[in-house]
């Protein structure tokens, strides 16, 4: 009922040792997040006494005011400093306030056509990887099940407090840029990946890792564009600080830092938040997610391999890094992590066969002649 070809599958073929260090490590992530208590326990939300603006709190009222004001005219630092005062959020250093790019598209277009506008992308998004998934050589023919995981991690984009959540909008552009990727033409996912960035800078290790992969692979025009990307949001970047620094002064408040430090737990508890799971109890992620990992560990392809290290990348960034009130960071990956559990089945199977096989015999040595 596939039309699997063999060579897909990354653990069709491996060794009985191999087989077994993998399914033991999975059994350890398991237990762990099951024993850990996954959940809401490891995330602050907004707390009654945080920011208020028209029906949303915290970070959510934060940013749509910002947006308010900028479509009223105001200058946006001037906007975001004056705002992050009032709500007591630091202004220091420049990694506290967020690009404009956001805040400009929502004042410019409005709530209703923003909305309609990343409403759109995700359904590019879904679309994109269903046709990726269904014509994608050698893969299963149930692969394209993951574009319904696609879409059931993207309902944020329907509401509206999360309209101005930056990692929404930039996790769905990520989401089409990977489904749209190919090394051959690589054109349109790098024009979208730069439209993610602009919104959050944070995908930078995404542009970098495509970058690399130009570079390894000798194609010069891919990696002069990469470059090219990298230099303007560089600029970008620079003229953010610039500007920033013109309406701060010392005695704005300073960011605690990130050093969360929250590790598995954490990970798997921002995951759940941050996705269809919140409605299920964290078990359930200790389980889906490394099961998750484990099907884009197996499948054996550039855009595989692209997938596996973004989402270990950014589950590292949020194991060490991310406090309890950045779950929201995990919007960045949680579109497409669960596009692994269409491989995973398969993966398991070639496991388990690995780890029935019989051992192979150790060769006698060859007595030495006299």
């Amino acid at each position: 009922m596939t039309r699997a070809a063999p060579g897909w599958n990354r653990f069709a073929r491996v060794s009985r040792p191999v087989a077994a260090a993998v399914l033991s490590l999975m059994a350890l992530l398991m237990a762990w997040g099951a024993a850990g208590g996954v959940g809401r326990n490891h995330v602050a939300v907004a707390s009654p006494s945080a920011a208020h603006f028209d029906g949303l709190v915290g970070d959510h009222a934060l940013y749509a005011r910002i947006a308010q004001r900028v479509a009223a005219g105001e200058s946006y630092y001037t906007a975001a400093a004056a705002e992050h005062r009032s709500g007591h959020y630091p202004l220091r250093p420049f990694v506290t306030v967020r690009l404009p790019t956001l805040a400009h598209i929502v004042a410019a277009l409005g709530e209703q056509k923003t909305m309609f506008l990343f409403l759109l992308v995700g359904g590019a998004a879904i679309v994109a990887w269903y046709r990726r998934l269904r014509t994608e050589a050698g893969i299963p023919r149930y692969a394209p099940i993951g574009a319904l995981f696609v879409a059931a991690n993207l309902t944020q984009l329907a509401a509206r407090e999360w309209l101005f959540i930056h990692e929404v909008a930039a996790g769905a552009l990520l989401a089409l840029a990977l489904a749209l990727y190919r090394p051959a033409r690589p054109w349109l996912a790098m024009v979208i990946i730069a439209a993610a960035l602009a919104i959050r800078e944070t995908i930078v290790p995404v542009a970098m890792l495509f970058g690399l992969f130009a570079l390894i692979d000798r194609d010069w025009r891919a990696a002069a564009g990469w470059l090219a990307i990298g230099l303007c949001f560089a600029g970008g970047l620079a003229a953010h600080v610039t500007t920033l620094s013109a309406v701060i002064t010392p005695a704005d408040p300073a960011s605690q830092g990130w050093h969360g430090q929250g590790g598995w737990i954490a990970y798997l508890s921002f995951v759940q938040t941050s996705s269809l799971l919140r409605f299920f109890e964290g078990w359930v992620a200790a389980l889906l997610v490394p099961l998750a990992l484990l099907g884009w560990a197996a499948w054996r392809s550039r855009l595989g391999l692209a997938v596996l290290l973004i989402q270990l990348g950014y589950a590292a960034l949020l194991m060490l890094f991310a406090r309890p009130a950045n779950f929201y960071w995990a919007m960045l990956v949680t579109p497409t992590l669960f596009i692994g559990l269409a491989f995973a089945p398969a993966a398991l199977a070639g496991l388990a066969r690995a780890l029935r096989q019989p051992a192979q015999p150790v060769a006698a040595p060859i007595p030495a002649s006299p």
